[in-house]
């Protein structure tokens, strides 16, 4: 998928600006209850989640489709990376006979293919789940102004894969990221890799962005959700 290969490139850059992820990732983790010893952190990245986990474990098994994500993860004698692609059959034919006790995905299955397959293969793993899911309602305006459309799912779609293959009935969250000008919103969109593999704006498109963005600011938008 396009979107994998837009992270390799940006995996060097990624860190220095996913601060949207972080905060995400931070209220996911500020959620859960209980001790997990054994965990995967599916589409992990660079090791957002990792970093921010604070409770003790045993097992940290990193799965991302991009290894130069993976290759700037943290080492540990407590940590596996696996290269996976959750479009593929064969990870969760892998997984199914992974010994785990909490599955963690946050800003990243919005990439998947197919949605509504993934998150069925996921509750087929039977495990506790949390997930944090960006929605199409991220970058909202600036696609309205572009004259282009998102390349991830709207609310509607997310929320209805969840509720009807994990029973999951997500809570809805906004956040803002403040920029001083339109032109260093459109670098950290080009810095941070979370245009996914989008294609470029054409000239027309930027020149509009430039001229008549009204905010100063980029629009978030997420599910969250967790079966425990």
């Amino acid at each position: 998928m396009e979107s994998h290969r837009a992270f390799h490139r940006r995996a060097e850059s990624y860190d220095s600006y996913n601060l949207i992820q972080r905060r995400a990732a931070s209220r996911l983790l500020s959620n859960l209850q209980g001790k997990a010893d054994r965990i995967v952190d599916l589409g992990c990245g660079t090791g957002t989640l990792y970093r921010l986990y604070e409770r003790p474990f045993i097992h940290w098994i990193a799965v991302d489709a991009a290894p130069a994500m993976l290759a700037l993860h943290p080492e540990s004698s407590q940590i596996e990376k696996r290269v996976g692609n959750f479009d593929d059959p064969a990870l969760f034919e892998e997984l199914a006979e992974t010994d785990f006790d909490l599955l963690l995905s946050s800003s990243a299955l919005q990439w998947a293919e197919d949605i509504d397959w993934t998150l069925a293969h996921i509750a087929k793993l039977n495990k506790p789940t949390a997930l944090n899911i960006f929605t199409s309602g991220t970058f909202a305006t600036l696609h309205r102004v572009a004259g282009c459309t998102s390349p991830i799912y709207d609310r509607e779609t997310i929320e209805k894969a969840l509720i009807c293959r994990l029973g999951i009935r997500p809570e809805l969250c906004r956040y803002r990221l403040y920029f001083r000008s339109t032109m260093d919103m459109l670098r950290y969109i080009q810095r941070s890799g979370v245009g996914g593999g989008v294609p470029r704006l054409s000239v027309t498109q930027m020149r509009r962005l430039l001229e008549s963005y009204p905010l100063n600011y980029l629009e978030f938008e997420l599910l969250r959700g967790m079966v425990l």
